[in-house]
């Protein structure tokens, strides 16, 4: 059987603190490239936060929650496909 540090409880991951979502936009008329990192809590409070590209995804995710006061620090950071990350705290 598999261990993990973190469990599923039947209604959320207990031992992780949160995953940020980050994805790129590309340039438009009035803005350059940039990463842009959504936290999604509970009872609908979403955080975000928006950094230049070549900052990159996991500065755009400590942005993110820091915005809203957490000093939290990545632990993991992993592609969903060339554009977006799943950053977990």
């Amino acid at each position: 059987m598999t261990t993990f540090d973190h469990q599923w409880t039947g209604t959320h991951v207990s031992g992780s603190t949160a995953c940020a979502v980050v994805k790129y936009h590309g340039a438009t008329n009035s803005r350059g490239s940039r990463w842009i990192a959504t936290i999604k809590r509970g009872g609908g409070e979403v955080w975000r936060a928006s950094v230049p590209f070549q900052d990159g995804p996991l500065v755009a995710a400590v942005a993110a929650a820091r915005k809203f006061g957490a000093e939290w620090k990545p632990v993991t950071c992993h592609s969903i496909d060339p554009d977006t990350y799943a950053v977990g705290f």
